[in-house]
C-alpha cells in the first residue's frame, strides 16, 4: 500500500512522492521503538534501585534525588545542539552513538561507590541520551505522512512508557532476589548490541525520497533568533516544561512517596510503581489513535492536536492533587493512575505538533520542546524534596504538579498547528 507522504512533501518542497508507509511501521517497531525501551529501562534501573542504594551507601534523601535527577540536567542541555546535529547528521548516525555512549554509562553504574561517582556517571548517561528523541521524532516524522504520524508517535511512547510498566516489577524482583547491580549489567549491554543493530539497519529516510545526486536535502531553516521570536516556539516549549513537572514525580519521587509516606514495603511497590505507567502506556495508543481519526473527519490539525493537549494536562495537575488526599492505598493510585493516563491525552498532543509545527526544523524544535521537559524533570523532583523537608508535608510538595497543570493548559492553548513557525507557505 502506498500513499503521498505530505510532510516531506512539505520540508521539500518538491513534488508528490509515493511512499509505503508500511515500511515504517517496520522501521518503528523493530529499530526506534525498541531503542527507546530500553533507554526507558536505563533509567528505571537507578529509579528502582535508589532505595538500596541509598541504605548500602548511606545518602541522605537529598543526594539520592540528586543522583537521580542529574541525568536530566545534561540530556537537557544538550537538547537543542543534538537537535541541530540530527537535523545536519540524520537520525541514523546520531542516535548510534547516543545508543552506545549511555549503555557503557549503564554498565558503568555499578562500580560506583560514592556520592561524586555516581553524579558524574549519571551526567555522562545524560550526555548519550541526549539525541535519542530528536532523532525518533525525525525518524517518525521522515517515515510517516502526517495523517498517520499520531498513530506512529503513539507507538513510540508506547514502547518509551514500556520501560515503566515492566521495569517496576522486573527490577524490584531482580533486586530482590540478587543484586541491584544485575539489572544495571543486562540492560547496559543489550543497548550496546542494540546501538550495533540500529547502526547497521536503520535508515534516516525512504529510499524513493532519495534524490538522483543523493539525499534530499531540507532548505535553511529560521535562525534560532527568529524562532525565539515565535510565541508557539516558546508555547510549546512551556507546555511540556509544565507537564513533565507533573509526571517527573511520578518518574523519581514515587517511590519514596510510597514507601515513606504511605510505608508500603519495597516489593509492594515495584508494582503499584507501574500502575500508573499502565495506564498511561494505553492512553497514549488510544489518544494516537483518536487524533488521527479526528483529523481525518475534521481536516483540521487544531482540532486533532490541541483540544486533547490541553484537557490531559490539566487533569493530570488536578489528580495528584485528589490522590494524595484519599487515605485509601488502592483507591489512591487509581487515582494517580488516570492522572499520569492523562497526560497520554498531552505526550501525543505536543509530539505530532512539534512535527507539524515546522517544515523543515523538527529536529531543532523538538530539541527545544525536549530541553524544557526534561529541565523540569531534573528540577522539579528536588523542588519536591525540599519543600517536604522543610514543611515535612507531601501534599504542600504536590501543589507545585497542580499549578504545573494549569499553566501547562493555558500553554497548550496558544499553540496552533495549522499555523507553521516558518511562516505560510508561498504560493499558498
Amino acid at each position: 500500500m502506498t500513499e503521498t507522504d505530505a510532510g516531506l512533501i512539505d520540508a521539500c518542497g518538491e513534488k508528490p512522492v509515493r511512499t509505503s508507509w508500511s515500511r515504517g511501521w517496520i522501521v518503528l517497531f523493530s529499530l526506534v521503538a525498541p531503542i527507546n525501551l530500553l533507554m526507558s529501562l536505563d533509567r528505571q534501573a537507578m529509579t528502582l534501585s535508589a532505595p538500596r542504594i541509598q541504605q548500602q551507601f548511606g545518602f541522605s534523601l537529598v543526594q539520592i534525588s540528586l543522583i537521580i535527577a542529574c541525568v536530566l540536567w545534561t540530556y537537557a542541555l544538550l537538547q537543542i545542539p543534538a537537535g541541530a546535529l540530527v537535523n545536519r547528521y540524520g537520525p541514523r548516525k546520531c542516535l548510534f552513538v547516543g545508543c552506545l555512549a549511555w549503555s557503557i554509562a549503564t554498565i558503568l553504574t555499578p562500580i560506583c561507590s560514592s556520592f561524586f561517582g555516581f553524579m558524574v556517571v549519571r551526567l555522562a548517561m545524560g550526555v548519550g541520551q541526549a539525541p535519542d528523541w530528536s532523532s525518533s521524532i525525525v525518524a517518525i516524522n521522515n517515515w510517516f505522512p502526517a495523517g498517520r504520524r499520531a498513530k506512529a508517535n503513539a507507538v513510540l511512547l508506547g514502547f518509551l512508557y514500556m520501560g515503566s510498566v515492566i521495569g517496576g516489577p522486573l527490577l524490584t524482583q531482580i533486586t530482590a532476589h540478587w543484586s541491584w547491580k544485575l539489572g544495571f549489567y543486562i540492560f547496559g549491554f543489550g543497548g550496546v548490541i542494540w546501538s550495533c543493530l540500529w547502526a547497521v539497519f536503520m535508515r534516516d529516510r525512504p529510499p524513493e525520497v532519495q534524490m538522483a545526486k543523493g539525499e534530499r536535502t531540507l532548505p535553511p531553516g529560521l535562525p534560532m533568533k527568529q524562532l525565539l521570536q515565535s510565541r508557539q516556539f516558546w508555547s510549546i516549549g512551556i507546555h511540556y516544561m509544565c507537564l513533565l513537572t507533573i509526571q517527573s514525580f511520578f518518574l523519581t519521587l514515587m517511590p519514596f512517596y510510597l514507601m515513606d509516606h504511605r510505608h508500603l514495603q519495597f516489593t509492594s511497590m515495584g508494582w503499584l510503581y507501574s500502575m500508573p505507567w499502565s495506564f498511561l502506556y494505553v492512553s497514549v495508543f488510544l489518544s494516537g489513535m483518536i487524533a488521527d481519526l479526528v483529523l481525518r473527519r475534521t481536516r483540521s490539525l487544531w482540532k486533532a492536536r490541541t483540544p486533547m493537549g490541553m484537557i490531559g494536562t490539566f487533569c493530570c495537575g488536578t489528580l495528584v492533587l485528589i490522590g494524595d488526599h484519599i487515605q485509601n492505598i488502592p483507591v489512591m493510585i487509581v487515582i494517580f493512575s488516570f492522572a499520569l493516563g492523562c497526560s497520554g491525552l498531552s505526550q501525543i498532543s505536543i509530539w505530532t505538533s512539534v512535527q507539524d509545527l515546522t517544515r523543515g526544523q523538527t529536529g531543532l524544535v523538538a530539541g527545544w520542546t525536549t530541553f524544557w521537559g526534561n529541565a523540569a524533570s531534573g528540577i522539579a523532583p528536588i523542588i519536591m524534596v525540599y519543600i517536604v523537608r522543610m514543611t515535612g508535608s507531601w501534599s504542600t510538595a504536590l501543589l507545585l504538579p497542580f499549578v504545573a497543570g494549569l499553566i501547562g493548559s493555558v500553554c497548550c492553548s496558544a499553540t496552533h498547528p495549522e499555523r507553521p513557525i516558518e511562516g505560510p507557505v508561498e504560493g499558498a
